[in-house]
């Protein structure tokens, strides 16, 4: 299990980049929820992560 705090401006790309190289089957990430509008405006790693990983992502909310 890892668990790190990603302080980078991508922390998708920088998730992405730990799965690959640690050759994780399964990604387990946190939703939090927020509401659409924000998520579009600001953005989401979870959303983000969804959209590219190579792994099966499975969300916690």
């Amino acid at each position: 299990m890892l668990t790190k705090s990603v302080p980078s401006p991508q922390p998708d790309a920088v998730i992405a980049g730990t799965v690959e190289n640690a050759g994780i089957n399964l990604l387990v990430i946190g939703a939090y929820g927020h509401s659409r509008i924000r998520s579009f405006v600001i953005g989401s790693t979870t959303t983000e992560m969804i959209r590219s990983c190579k792994v099966p992502v499975m969300l916690f909310r």
